[in-house]
């Protein structure tokens, strides 16, 4: 047995009889419609045209909570009228061969719930920085740029200070010599780069 108020129109529906009547008044004054007016009139009477049993491109929209032009758009690309199933089948199939497959949802309910898991993701990886868990992409940037310009400084010193130094010194002397250099630099720069 049918619920009386569901034969009841709703605001939305009140709303666009009071627009399909203007945009007659429109059209019977002899006034140009606009691209928009004239969509919303040729909609209108698709849906008028269609039986109370068949399924209709608004009552589809509410189900699936879409807009009727997205399911307008659908229609026009192939997808039947006939059944709610053969109307989702199709949007299925539809959706896997343009690239979203089982990735769209299929309803504003499903893709609410992706963005609130997505922004329940975002908010862990958000507090993730914050505990020091992970460090900003510029963060470690820099951090790369200051153990760069370490080891060019200690390098550099190196050339600069071991000709005058390493002079004159047989070949096991200057192995040693520049050993020793070598490890003074790695305990400089390990000091350096614990302050990083």
């Amino acid at each position: 047995m049918e619920n009386p108020k569901s034969k009841e129109p709703n605001l939305q529906d009140k709303v666009r009889e009071a627009e399909v009547k203007n945009i007659l008044k429109k059209l019977k004054s002899g006034k140009t419609l606009t691209s928009r007016e004239s969509q919303t009139i040729s909609d209108y009477a698709v849906e008028q045209d269609e039986s109370d049993e068949k399924l209709t491109q608004r009552s589809l929209a509410k189900l699936w909570g879409m807009t009727q032009p997205n399911i307008c758009k659908m229609v026009k690309a192939g997808m039947p009228m006939t059944s709610v199933k053969e109307a989702e089948e199709w949007r299925k199939e539809f959706l896997k061969e343009h690239g979203r497959g089982d990735t769209a949802p299929a309803s504003l309910n499903d893709a609410r719930l992706r963005k609130t898991l997505l922004e329940c993701e975002r908010i862990e990886f958000a507090l993730a920085v914050d505990r020091g868990e992970y460090s900003k992409n510029i963060e470690v940037k820099e951090s790369g740029i200051r153990v760069g310009s370490i080891f060019t400084a200690k390098l550099n010193a190196l050339v600069n200070d071991a000709s005058g130094a390493l002079a004159g010194l047989d070949e096991s002397s200057l192995k040693k010599k520049l050993h020793e250099r070598i490890q003074g630099i790695l305990a400089e720069i390990q000091t350096e780069l614990a302050k990083v």
